[in-house]
């Protein structure tokens, strides 16, 4: 990996948890809207911004979470997870909409990961309703992001601030 790049990635990883920090009560927990899952989408204008938002899911984990290791492992591969299937599933789709469409999905089906964290914790009882509450969460924070980062697209041009 490039400097550029090494550095891109370190902004992005500071962006996400400084956004976390902002917004903490409403991050972790079966009700949460992690506003930073956002940059999720940064990996359909290149996937090397992955390495950026995995370590700020790593940080944020590791200095917020009251979950400790649980969130240190199932939410950091949560993350890891559903990119690989995220790359897998879009390698052949060309619309970055189309694209951000398949990485909402892929990150709210694999929020299961988050609920049973959650149920291993002892935080909650139910599988299934807090299933549910995290899918929602990251459904909806991730839907709204895809006309965000589309717009923010139009002006810094993401695909483009990765290369050379």
């Amino acid at each position: 990996m490039k400097t550029k790049q090494l550095i891109i990635n370190a902004i992005i990883g500071a962006l996400y948890t400084g956004i976390t920090i902002l917004i903490a009560p409403f991050a972790f927990g079966a009700i949460q809207l992690r506003l930073s899952e956002i940059l999720n989408h940064l990996v359909v204008f290149d996937k090397k911004y992955a390495y950026g938002v995995t370590a700020g899911v790593f940080l944020t984990n590791l200095i917020l979470s009251p979950f400790g290791v649980y969130d240190w492992t199932l939410g950091v591969g949560h993350t890891v997870i559903s990119f690989a299937v995220y790359f897998v599933l879009s390698k052949k789709v060309q619309s970055p909409v189309k694209k951000m469409i398949i990485n909402t999905a892929v990150f709210s089906v694999f929020s299961f990961m988050i609920a049973i964290m959650l149920l291993l914790i002892g935080a909650e009882e139910i599988f299934w309703f807090t299933y549910l509450t995290v899918f929602l969460g990251q459904l909806v924070t991730m839907g709204l992001g895809i006309p965000i980062m589309l717009t923010l697209d139009k002006k810094i041009n993401f695909n483009k601030k990765m290369q050379s």
